[in-house]
């Protein structure tokens, strides 16, 4: 999935576009520096709000956000990780442990199943972006507004995870029991 450029296409490619634009001229304020870091966060997003998205292939679109194949290489450990963790987690209940650890693990590019296992990690990646932009951008029109909006998003993810969840239930979580 990550051996070649990376393209985001129509509205994930404008969610993409606002999400690391700058906000403010005077302070140069960003949400998030490159596309590769919405890249690396949003599968992570989509996963712990539930949210899948399929690619906007509505309209043909000169509308695309690159992210280099050198920028994903120097990330790779990371995008690695994550859509490792999303193989594992993705349908834990309903899929035996081996066939996601196969998912997460032991596929290879030239295996048949991979196709299927990067769609699912890429709608995941849309999903992210699109809570990312409806949590950090909806009606925000200055800097306040913004850094409200990231208030908002981390106090909603501290409220569903850090305060619901135990250090039990997420070690269980992790073990896949």
């Amino acid at each position: 999935m990550f051996e070649n450029d990376y393209v985001f296409k129509g509205k994930h490619a404008n969610m993409v576009t606002r999400l690391t634009s700058e906000i403010d001229s005077e302070t140069k304020f960003k949400l998030f520096d490159r596309n590769v870091d919405v890249l690396i966060i949003a599968p992570i997003v989509g996963f712990l709000y539930g949210r899948t998205a399929r690619r906007d292939e509505s309209v043909q679109t000169d509308n695309v956000k690159k992210i280099n194949y050198q920028q994903m290489s120097n990330e790779a450990d990371n995008l690695k990780f994550n859509y490792q963790l999303i193989m594992l987690l993705h349908e834990k209940d309903k899929i035996e442990i081996e066939q996601r650890l196969n998912r997460a693990f032991r596929y290879t590019k030239d295996s048949p199943e991979i196709e299927e296992c990067y769609k699912i990690y890429e709608q995941y990646i849309l999903g992210g972006i699109e809570v990312l932009d409806e949590k950090l951008l909806v009606d925000a029109t200055n800097v306040d507004d913004y850094i409200n909006n990231i208030y908002n998003f981390i106090n909603d993810y501290n409220d569903r995870y850090n305060k619901t969840i135990s250090d039990e239930e997420l070690l269980k979580l992790c073990m896949g029991n």
